[in-house]
């Protein structure tokens, strides 16, 4: 065996799953694999500076005795006896008002999901559909965008369905789930430590306890995934074998998309997708699910992953598919962002809320940057230069700059415009496979 070989053997993830590459194979010893060295690798790489559990023990402090703490941890996860502390609940702000609940767990909890993720997903990734994108490695939203644009550019499939789950996440049936795991999965001391963690109790912002007898809430690491395989079973797989002839599925975590060639395909699809869901425990939003004729003689359009697709008038004058940052979610980023400097402008100095706002615009344009979105780019930069000027006015009684002196500022110190079109992603000429 060469020094590639014992490499590729030697790294246990890989061995899970080039075994795994069988469809038919199942796994009875999976918890052998939580271990120090696990853990250990779970420990560097779990991010110290999030949000503490209700013991409000940090990753430091953890640390501060590893050794001892993560042979306590392996020794009761090995017994049997380990049980997760309840996660602390976080209420988040959405764009319509409404709020989604983050669970926040405890940094000895984070260890064992993430361990568990890392082994679920080395047992399962190789038989997630190729369209399936979210959180897989070397899987991202752009190639989610990227493989919707090349499905719909040729006008073959211009019949579009949207669905939205209501609350997945929070609704996906534990029994359900385990039968799922089952499958390929005969491990029941594994199979019963994926169950303890899926049962941790959620701590409200007011104290109460409350036990979770349904769902995988978000904010715990071994979410994703759980959500990627009860998903793949559910519709993934489905949709493959009962439409992939003539259609296409593009999914990023529980945000698909379905691609048609005819409207009644789509309506069958629509209706029969609907039992489905309701034999799996879950439910759509009926206001958010639709059938869009989107032929590129029309003027419909339709959002995914923050982006609105719809056809524009290309070279020649002829109709072209596009792609612009989502109104609604370009109004949720100026917002953000000024907010952001209304908070802050008094906390640092301006060079550094200077440095913070390149940081922010980079961002903007890493997600959004397309050649094509080059006009929102530069609205959003406009924006938050009006933001920074306003706010940054106003950090006390006396005008801090005039417009003239915060454009000497502005040349002085660029805050970075969008690059140029040829510097941005192309999707007309994507080589996405």
């Amino acid at each position: 065996m060469n020094m590639l070989q014992s490499d590729l053997y030697q790294n246990r993830w890989v061995r899970i799953r080039l075994t795994a590459g069988d469809k038919d194979v199942v796994f009875n010893n999976l918890l052998t694999h939580i271990d120090k060295v696990s853990l250990c690798e779970a420990y560097k790489a779990i991010d110290g500076s999030k949000a503490l559990g209700i013991d409000g023990v940090s990753k430091r402090n953890y640390g501060k005795q590893l050794e001892v703490n993560l042979e306590n941890l392996l020794e009761r996860i090995h017994k049997g006896t380990y049980k997760p502390q309840a996660k602390r609940e976080v209420l988040i702000p959405k764009a319509d008002g409404k709020q989604r609940p983050l669970a926040i767990g405890c940094f000895e909890d984070k260890l064992v999901e993430w361990t568990v993720a890392k082994i679920l997903g080395s047992v399962y990734e190789p038989v997630f559909i190729r369209n399936s994108f979210g959180f897989r490695s070397d899987k991202s939203a752009h190639q989610a965008i990227q493989a919707t644009y090349k499905s719909l550019k040729n006008n073959k499939r211009p019949h579009v369905v949207e669905i939205d789950f209501a609350r997945f996440f929070n609704t996906i049936p534990h029994r359900k789930m385990m039968k799922i795991l089952g499958r390929r999965i005969t491990d029941r001391r594994f199979k019963g430590l994926v169950g303890r963690l899926m049962q941790a109790a959620i701590q409200t912002a007011d104290g109460v306890i409350k036990p979770t007898v349904v769902g995988s809430p978000q904010g715990s690491i071994a979410s994703p995934v759980l959500a990627n395989i009860y998903l793949n079973e559910m519709l993934d797989q489905w949709f493959i074998e009962n439409y992939a002839s003539y259609s296409v599925i593009v999914r990023y975590a529980d945000d698909p998309v379905f691609l048609f060639r005819s409207k009644a395909k789509a309506k069958s699809f629509v209706a029969q997708l609907n039992q489905r869901v309701a034999q799996y425990g879950l439910e759509l939003n009926q206001e958010k699910t639709r059938i869009i004729n989107f032929h590129n003689t029309e003027k419909t359009q339709f959002d995914f992953l923050g982006f609105t697709f719809y056809w524009g008038i290309g070279l020649g004058l002829k109709r072209r598919l596009k792609v612009k940052t989502q109104k609604k979610q370009l109004h949720k980023k100026i917002q953000e962002f000024d907010h952001w400097v209304k908070k802050i402008r008094n906390q640092l100095k301006t060079s550094e809320i200077w440095a913070l706002a390149k940081a922010k615009l980079r961002g903007h344009y890493n997600y959004f940057g397309y050649a094509m979105n080059w006009t929102k780019l530069n609205h959003f930069y406009y924006e938050a230069v009006r933001s920074l000027f306003k706010w940054l006015n106003r950090r006390s009684q006396k005008c801090s700059y005039n417009w003239e002196g915060f454009k000497e500022r502005l040349e002085q110190f660029p805050l970075g415009k969008p690059p140029p079109t040829n510097q941005l992603r192309k999707l007309e000429w994507s080589t996405y496979v």
